[in-house]
């Protein structure tokens, strides 16, 4: 079943694309400086350019399992608090969020996936 007129509504998307920022800001400590979402269906889809964290960085070459399980950790955060704000304000129920990061580009992807009543 299709998000009826959420991928025609402008509304929709800013709202979302304040919410992602809110909790990158809550996480990192920072916002995003590029985010583009597309909605087809119930697939909601974040592309967005990040900002490195810098500590992680510091633990890449000597201490790689450690930055590997806080990144695992970090990502983890992000989609449980995600998932509350955009069920709570938009009323939408969230199946299931998935989300990857690219250190090199600093380019993410969150693909949130949505079920109707």
């Amino acid at each position: 079943m299709a998000i009826p007129k959420l991928h025609e509504n402008s509304e929709y998307k800013k709202l979302l694309s304040r919410f992602y920022n809110e909790v990158n800001k809550e996480i990192y400590g920072f916002g995003v400086n590029q985010l583009k979402i597309s909605i087809e269906d119930n697939v909601i889809l974040f592309l967005v350019k990040h900002q490195r964290v810098m500590a992680l960085k510091a633990l890449e070459l000597r201490h790689t399992p450690t930055k590997m399980a806080v990144d695992h950790a970090l990502h983890s955060e992000f989609k449980f608090r995600f998932l509350k704000i955009v069920e709570a304000e938009m009323n939408l129920k969230v199946i299931s969020i998935l989300r990857d990061y690219d250190p090199s580009t600093e380019w993410a992807s969150t693909i949130v996936i949505v079920e109707f009543d």
